[in-house]
């Protein structure tokens, strides 16, 4: 039997790729996508950053309404001695060089949970030093030491107080005529940041 002969006909022996102009051309797509992906990436990342920003100035000023609230809410109309024996107005606000209370007040509802020989009334006290609202509280109503202050914000500048009087009427300067007397309300002011905010708190009305 004859043997069949298979044409295979002509194999090249050339191979296909890329030329130079071809594999710049690539490189080239390839950096700016890689550039526009950074930028991207980079855009996310400073928009999470200034969205935690200001949910963190949020939730401390939130923080500091909640606590303002609810120390002027127990005011009591209690006057008390300081560090000399002398008797002190129940309400005291004074605001200007640093180190100077804010607000000083007594109030009532203090928890007792390491039962303590102590009354349920607390003294305490708002300062604002170089911008920085502070929160500070007395061991005992008439002198005794006093803690540490508790920062609550911080950045503030412009702080402004009015307080309504028993007449109705909104005055810039707490002036009393007996020693327990309190406001009606109190209306604070400040800038933060750029930022004006306004707040008014009820005095008393946890008590009344």
């Amino acid at each position: 039997m004859a043997g069949a002969n298979f044409d295979r006909g002509d194999s090249s022996n050339s191979q296909c790729g890329f030329t130079l102009v071809e594999m710049m051309v690539a490189l080239f797509i390839f950096s700016l996508l890689s550039v526009a992906g950074v930028a991207l990436l980079r855009g996310a990342v400073n928009s999470n950053e200034v969205t935690d920003a200001k949910l963190s100035d949020m939730a401390k000023m939130q923080r500091l309404v909640s606590l303002m609230e609810s120390d002027l809410s127990q005011a009591l109309p209690r006057s008390y001695r300081d560090e000399n024996g002398d008797r002190v107005a129940a309400f005291i606000s004074e605001t200007g060089s640093s180190g100077q209370g804010v607000l000083s007040f007594t109030r009532g509802g203090q928890s007792n949970l390491n039962n303590k020989p102590r009354s349920n009334m607390q003294r305490v006290s708002y300062q604002l030093n170089d911008g920085r609202l502070e929160r500070l509280q007395y061991e005992t109503t008439d002198g005794g030491e006093i803690s540490e202050p508790a920062l609550l914000i911080e950045g503030i500048s412009d702080v402004a107080l009015r307080f309504r009087d028993k007449r109705g009427q909104w005055v810039r300067m707490w002036q009393t005529e007996r020693l327990s007397d309190l406001p009606r309300a109190v209306e604070i002011r400040f800038d933060q940041n750029g930022r004006n905010y306004r707040q008014v708190f009820l005095v008393g009305t946890g008590y009344l």
